[in-house]
């Protein structure tokens, strides 16, 4: 739509992945209320009668949000680019792809970014700031989502539950029951590296297995922020590593926590030990889990893994074969209530930002 006398130009904003299912027309009517004219991508929209109503009441388009140069086309739009965008999956809004959308020569510039999410780790934040990108989240929505396939993983790796179903089918039951008496959460000992509301939730789910809890934070966690804990504050991640049976990753890829677990830090875990990371594959070097996986003299004896180096379509990874490591395709925040929860604190958000600097007036104008 062109800006003609009666007809402003409207406030665009791109929906590169809506919410799932019924909720997906929610969000877009939410959008819609706040003066932002949703263009939808409807590539992984895959329920035909719900494409169907989309396509009805919305501009639609369909490409794959993941590739950058597509993404960065899309924004473009032939000159006529956006004002906002929304996604939830891991959209590459990288330092081009930004400069791109908020070229000058664009009849909108983007000046608004936001995920379903609790993270945002494949945003670019220092140029998004440098060009006056606002970006928008939803911390904490995912929280108790990714706490429960952590201790659904936690109790998988202790006790072998997809291998002893794996046995039967193939008709051993003799190789079903190997291993047994099995471990528990039951008078274990829980280490968290970090200390966010995921890690929080988590320790309150084992406590009630019955384990100990211990707690590696960030420097905002302190004494008195630990106190009202369930749990125990420790001081280094070689003591949570070195004194816990099962350790647990929660903490954000960023350049402090990139490689924070390596083949010297697996070393201090005890023998028998378990390794969950549901966090981000940056903190845990995949290459050297495979190895200390295999090797009984050194860290961990089993793990499970959520979050890899290489996802999606072209996932791979080396603990593909490791038969000592459950895999979870990056699915722990991904419910219906969490992924509803995240939609709404979003659209929130967004409604924040319009009514505080007057977007979609301005766009008007």
């Amino acid at each position: 739509m062109s800006a003609t006398h009666g007809h402003p130009a409207p406030c665009r904003v791109l929906v590169v992945d809506p919410a799932l299912g019924e909720q997906a027309l929610t969000e877009l009517t939410a959008l819609s209320a706040l003066g932002l004219v949703p263009t939808v991508n409807l590539r992984r929209v895959t329920d035909p009668a719900l494409r169907a109503r989309i396509e009805a009441d919305w501009d639609t388009v369909d490409f794959d949000g993941f590739s950058e140069e597509e993404l960065t086309r899309r924004l473009e739009d032939e000159g006529r680019g956006y004002q906002a965008f929304k996604c939830h999956a891991g959209i590459p809004l990288t330092r081009n792809v930004l400069e791109r959308a908020t070229a000058g020569g664009l009849r909108r510039r983007l000046v608004l970014v936001g995920r379903a999410a609790a993270g945002s780790d494949t945003f670019d934040h220092a140029a998004a700031q440098r060009l006056g990108v606002a970006i928008r989240m939803a911390p904490g929505a995912n929280a108790a989502a990714v706490a429960e396939l952590t201790v659904s993983l936690m109790l998988d790796a202790l006790r072998g539950i997809a291998r002893r179903d794996r046995d039967l089918r193939g008709g051993s039951w003799s190789a079903a029951v190997e291993g047994l008496p099995a471990s528990s959460l039951d008078g274990a000992r829980v280490g968290l590296v970090g200390s966010g509301a995921v890690a929080r939730r988590t320790a309150e789910l084992v406590r009630a297995f019955g384990a100990e809890v211990w707690v590696f934070g960030s420097p905002r966690f302190t004494r008195e922020r630990a106190a009202d804990w369930p749990g125990r504050r420790v001081q280094t991640l070689a003591d949570v590593l070195a004194g816990c049976d099962v350790v647990s990753v929660h903490v954000p890829a960023s350049v402090e926590t990139e490689g924070l677990i390596g083949a010297e830090e697996l070393r201090l875990m005890r023998p028998g030990s378990v390794l969950i990371n549901t966090a981000r594959a940056s903190v845990v070097r995949e290459e050297a889990l495979d190895r200390a996986l295999r090797d009984p003299a050194s860290g961990p004896s089993r793990a499970a893994v959520d979050v890899f180096e290489s996802e999606g379509a072209r996932f791979s990874s080396v603990l593909a074969d490791n038969p000592y490591c459950t895999l979870s395709p990056h699915v722990a925040g991904t419910t219906r209530v969490a992924m509803r929860t995240a939609s709404h604190r979003l659209i929130e958000e967004f409604a924040r930002f319009v009514n505080e600097t007057g977007l979609v007036a301005r766009a008007s104008r």
